[in-house]
């Protein structure tokens, strides 16, 4: 009797151990996930005010090699400006990615928002970001 409440406590411990785990690797998830919706956010906001310059300063500095800023400012100038001005924005979910296309592995986030334009409505802008010691840093954006 005796062994089979050890054994029982035994596992009940083992099982309590895996749902705390569980928890806060849902929970690190989540704090993840939010960090890397408000990066994105301020990144968006950036190109909603024509601040091609500052946000290429917060695109991820492995990534930046590829193009010089003015390179990103005309990107920017000929993909993002034709829009108009934002007119509303809402999260409509991320993900986190472990590998990317054409980058190496790492902990990457895809964050997804429905977008209002003035000249294009509805769409959707999908920011890609990687977390670094400096933060959260932007890789990829895209325009649906």
């Amino acid at each position: 009797m005796r062994r089979d409440l050890l054994i029982l406590a035994s596992t009940l411990s083992i099982l309590l151990a895996g749902c705390a785990s569980h928890s806060a690797s849902r929970a690190d998830k989540r704090t993840n996930e939010n960090a890397a919706r408000a990066a994105g956010l301020r990144w968006l906001q950036l190109l909603d005010d024509g601040d091609y310059e500052e946000a290429f300063e917060l695109e991820a500095q492995d990534f930046r090699i590829y193009r010089t800023q003015s390179q990103f400012v005309r990107l920017m100038q000929a993909r993002r400006a034709p829009f108009g001005r934002a007119l509303s924005r809402n999260f409509i979910g991320a993900a986190h990615i472990e590998r990317f296309v054409g980058a190496p592995e790492g902990n990457y986030e895809s964050v997804l928002f429905k977008t209002a334009f003035e000249h294009k409505n509805p769409t959707a802008e999908r920011v890609i970001l990687i977390k670094q010691p400096a933060g959260w840093r932007v890789i990829d954006y895209r325009i649906y």
